[in-house]
Order: structure tokens, then C-alpha cells, then sequence
């Protein structure tokens, strides 16, 4: 049976919403914009006089007449996902639910049939030392695979035909790129590779995971030049606190060539004052790193610490400036943030990804021009073989190197 409500009881609740925003947020802009969007919904529900009303459905219709995606899909833009998080708020609040920090959106299942499957493949991945990023990287391939396989009625591996697995195949032609494409068959023949897996096939399918090809100039450059660099450090007010947080995090990216998991995760206990230096175990390969701690991002570090970063209890050198003050979450890559300021830079971002993550790019390629061995390169960056460290260069690009990034192998 459909929700009821009444219109006294919705108005009270989002009353109660519009409290907790004002509570939970100190940007008065902010607080305006959501506290907006909530009076939004309450005109929505008024308009049709009902006193008692199905308010499920006008949360859907909601969304779609605010994001212009259907209930509850992925809305495209920023601002976009800012609204539509609002209107999750909402729908959570009449659940009686309390609203989240987070919220995904329509995510699918992995199929009843197939469950049991992706927890052995899971813990295998687990007992082989993948990280959980890869794991659930992967887990979300294949889940994309099964639930294909449910559509055409193949509830069990065991009953997967080499005609279904080759139709498989063929619908991801021209859904994704062909980099996209291999890493899912990829993924499938990992997937296959399973010992809890691999006997449930009834044919064997790795003849057709074999020579599996990528175009490597198919994939969006993410190579900057040393002055772009520059121009995007300078684009930071250093007298803001969220200026002070953001340069120091660029600083760990361009410098260290660190990972954005790794910057996030970073902690006081890393950072030896005494002898300059900055000590972590990778989060993704587990390498243990040593990297001298230049004077550019010691004083970066010092004046965070001293003047931005909130005075809490917590080993953590990123905490949020805004209540409540905690450490980022797990898939936090602050890349709107860092974009923002590509952005501001007059930075020309067109088919190029601009974040944390083409900062290490940028310094792989630096590196490479300056001919630095690919060897030592795969060492900065904390890669596990020099040719994962070769996807990252653009070699036919003229390219200058940043005094600040002379960061020797350890």
C-alpha cells in the first residue's frame, strides 16, 4: 500500500529537516539553498489542496522536475547532484530515516542467483591481497556482467553458453571505449581465474580473453605542463582556510606524485619533523615510501596545521573544516575542488581530466622528459612495474619540469 501523509505532519517534518540543515552547515548560502529546495517540495504537495497525500510520488516527481533524471538516476552535473541531494534528504526524512552523508544513486543489486558467487570471488581477491578499492572496482564489473546474464535468463554460471558470453561481449562495442572495454574483460577473465569460479564453467572461455588489445590515445589525456602547474598552485587564496587545505593537498599530488587515497589518509604520526621526512605504506601497492619533506611543502604543512585545520583529536592531517569536524570520507578525491581551481587558472581543461590524479601524471611525464629512468619514474609513483608507470606519459609533448618536483628515487 502507497504512503500516506498528511499535510500537517509533512510540513512539521520538513520543518524538522530545514532545523537540521541549518544545524549541520555554516555556509549561509548554503543553508538558503537547501532550506529552498525543501520549501520547493512543500509548494509542490500543496498546490493540489490533497490533505492526505501519497508522498513517495511526489518526491519522484520532484526529482525529475528539479534534475531532469529519472527517479533516483545519476543527474550529470555538480550542481545538479546538489539538488538531487536535497531531495534524497527529503525522501529519507518522511521514511523516518536519518538523512546520510552520502547517497548513490539507483544502484542495482548483484542478482539473488548469483550472490553466493561474487562473496567466494570476493574473499579470493581478499586472500590474494587486492586492495578494497580493487575489489570493489572489480565486484562492480562483474556485477554489471551477471545482471546482463539475468535479462537473457541465465541465473547459473554453470549454464553459461559461449554464445551468451560472446553476445556479452559484442554489447559493450560501442557503449564504451575500447580502454573501458578491456578493463571489464579484464576484470571477467580475473573473474574466470577464480578457482570458485572457474568450476562452474561449463566451457572454458579464456581462448576468447586472450590478446586483449587498448588504444591507449583513446584515453583522456591528463598531462599538464610545469607552468600550467604553476598557474593552478597560484589560483589558490593561501588566506583562506579551504586555500591553505587545497594548495597543501596539490603540493602532495605534483611534489610526491601521491595518490589521492594516500594524501586523504595521510596522518601526523607520517610526518618525522626532526629529520624531514615523510614515511607511508601505499595504500594500493602496500610499498612502504620515505619521501624528503621539501622546505615548499613543509612551510605548506605548518601553515595548514597552525592557521586552517580545526584543533581536534585526531591523527588525521585533513579534517573537515566544517562541522563536523572528521576526517574525508573513503571516496572523497576532492577533484570539483581541484577542478575548480584548473578552472580559475584559465587552465584549458577540454577532453583533458583535470584532479589529483593528473598531477601525478603531469610529474610522471616532467620526469620522463627530463629522462629519468621509467624504472626510478614507477618508483616515485609507487607503482608495482614500469608498465603500468608508461600509461601515464605522453612523451610526444615538449614538457618542463617543476623545480618542486625533484624528488629523488628512495
Amino acid at each position: 500500500m502507497a504512503d500516506l501523509i498528511q499535510m500537517d505532519e509533512l510540513n512539521s517534518t520538513m520543518e524538522d529537516l530545514k532545523n537540521a540543515i541549518i544545524s549541520n552547515l555554516s555556509s549561509t548560502k548554503l543553508i538558503k539553498f537547501y532550506s529552498d529546495l525543501v520549501d520547493g517540495f512543500i509548494r509542490l504537495c500543496g498546490n493540489k489542496g490533497n490533505r492526505n497525500i501519497v508522498w513517495d510520488d511526489y518526491v519522484c516527481r520532484y526529482y525529475e522536475a528539479v534534475t531532469g533524471a529519472a527517479p533516483y538516476n545519476h543527474p550529470g552535473s555538480l550542481y545538479l547532484r546538489k539538488k538531487a541531494r536535497v531531495i534524497l534528504m527529503i525522501r529519507d526524512s518522511l521514511n523516518g530515516m536519518d538523512v546520510r552523508k552520502l547517497y548513490r544513486y539507483n544502484t542495482l543489486d548483484i542478482p539473488e542467483a548469483f550472490k553466493e558467487d561474487i562473496a567466494g570471488y570476493s574473499k579470493w581477491m581478499l586472500e590474494r591481497g587486492n586492495s578494497p578499492e580493487t575489489i570493489r572496482t572489480r565486484t562492480g564489473r562483474v556485477k554489471m556482467f551477471l545482471l546482463e546474464l539475468e535479462k537473457v535468463g541465465c541465473l547459473s554460471l554453470r549454464t553459461l553458453t559461449i554464445t551468451q558470453f560472446i553476445d556479452y561481449v559484442s554489447s559493450l562495442e560501442g557503449r564504451y571505449s575500447s580502454v573501458g572495454k578491456s578493463n571489464i574483460l579484464y576484470t571477467l577473465r580475473n573473474y574466470f581465474t577464480c578457482p570458485c569460479i572457474s568450476g562452474l564453467l561449463k566451457y572454458d572461455l579464456m581462448p576468447l580473453l586472450t590478446n586483449l588489445h587498448t588504444n591507449k590515445h583513446e584515453r583522456l589525456e591528463s598531462f599538464y605542463t610545469a607552468e600550467e602547474i604553476r598557474k593552478v598552485l597560484g589560483a589558490v587564496d593561501r588566506t583562506s582556510k579551504s586555500g591553505k587545505m587545497f594548495y597543501l593537498v596539490m603540493m602532495l599530488a605534483c611534489v610526491y606524485g601521491l595518490r589521492s587515497y594516500d594524501i586523504r589518509t595521510l596522518g601526523m604520526s607520517n610526518i618525522d619533523w626532526k629529520k624531514n621526512f615523510i614515511n607511508l605504506s601505499q595504500h594500493k601497492t602496500k610499498h612502504y615510501l620515505q619521501l624528503p619533506l621539501t622546505e615548499e611543502v613543509k612551510f605548506a604543512l605548518l601553515d595548514y596545521i597552525k592557521n586552517a585545520r580545526p584543533p581536534i583529536a585526531d591523527d588525521h592531517v585533513f579534517i573537515k573544516l566544517r562541522s563536523p569536524h572528521e576526517p574525508y570520507s573513503g571516496n572523497n578525491h576532492f577533484s570539483g575542488k581541484i577542478k575548480h581551481y584548473f578552472t580559475l587558472a584559465g587552465i584549458n581543461t577540454d577532453r583533458k581530466h583535470a584532479g589529483l590524479h593528473s598531477m601525478r601524471h603531469s610529474l610522471a611525464s616532467s620526469l620522463m622528459s627530463d629522462k629519468t629512468p621509467i624504472s626510478e619514474i614507477a618508483a616515485i609513483l609507487g607503482h608495482t612495474s614500469a608498465q603500468t608507470t608508461r600509461q601515464y606519459i605522453w612523451s610526444d609533448i615538449n614538457q618542463l619540469r617543476v623545480a618542486a618536483m625533484e624528488v629523488p628515487c628512495i
